[in-house]
């Protein structure tokens, strides 16, 4: 018996070795352009793209010369703008309304590196989930502007005492993202690598009201960015 717990774990040493000698550990960092597709009966709301950024942890787990599976974990912010074009107006009651939202992300791409001159083309995609922890709005109105707090919530109620008023924090969207990647780029050696990205939520996170869903409307993310990354 003793035998065979020291044969399973010289088995499990030599797994785990040969599966740490296989990973790369990096950091990337990057910008971001986003914005949010809202739909309703009477079709998709004009809105224009928010500025951001994402930085954060990866790994590069290499399955072949040329295939490797990607998954990171990342800090990212996103958001979207409405002004008078989009119908700010009508919405909201001011000129002009940005959101920024903050999220906890992991994507997870599947990546095809094929050898371009000195380097390798980087070709991948895959799944991300994500998940909402807060963020700002700022509105404009008659030269003058207003700011406060984003709140995710799957629910909102219109019994709860605590909107309104001199409360700036209002709802936002459902906390719980998830989507698709992709990816194009190039890595200069083992080490340095840059990429565009792009990402579309698969999900509709519009929150209920009062536990009903709208059914005639739907909100969904959407983002393009820029990554730099670096394997220690």
């Amino acid at each position: 018996m003793k035998l065979k717990i020291a044969a399973l774990l010289l088995v499990y040493i030599a797994i785990t070795h040969e599966i740490s000698a296989q990973v790369q550990w990096g950091i990337k960092a990057g910008g971001n352009l986003s914005a949010m597709l809202l739909k309703d009966e009477t079709g998709y709301t004009k809105v224009k793209l928010r500025p951001g950024f994402h930085l954060g942890g990866t790994a590069d787990l290499a399955l072949s010369d040329k295939f490797s599976l990607q998954p990171a974990l990342l800090f990212t912010s996103k958001g979207f703008t409405i002004d008078k074009d989009g119908g700010a107006q009508y919405l909201y009651g001011v000129d002009k309304i940005k959101f920024t939202s903050y999220y906890i992300e992991l994507p997870v791409n599947f990546i095809f590196k094929p050898k371009v001159g000195n380097g390798k083309m980087l070709l991948g995609a895959g799944p991300y989930i994500a998940y909402g922890l807060g963020g700002r709005w700022k509105a404009e109105a008659n030269g003058m502007s207003v700011k406060g707090k984003l709140k995710f919530l799957n629910d909102f109620s219109s019994t709860d005492s605590s909107w309104g008023g001199n409360n700036r924090t209002v709802p936002y969207t459902k906390p719980f993202d998830f989507g698709a990647n992709i990816l194009i780029g190039y890595e200069f050696s083992k080490n340095l690598y840059i990429h565009l990205n792009g990402q579309l939520g698969l999900l509709d996170v519009d929150m209920s009201y009062d536990g009903v869903s709208d059914e005639t409307s739907s909100l969904k993310t959407v983002q393009g960015g820029l990554s730099i990354g670096y394997r220690f």
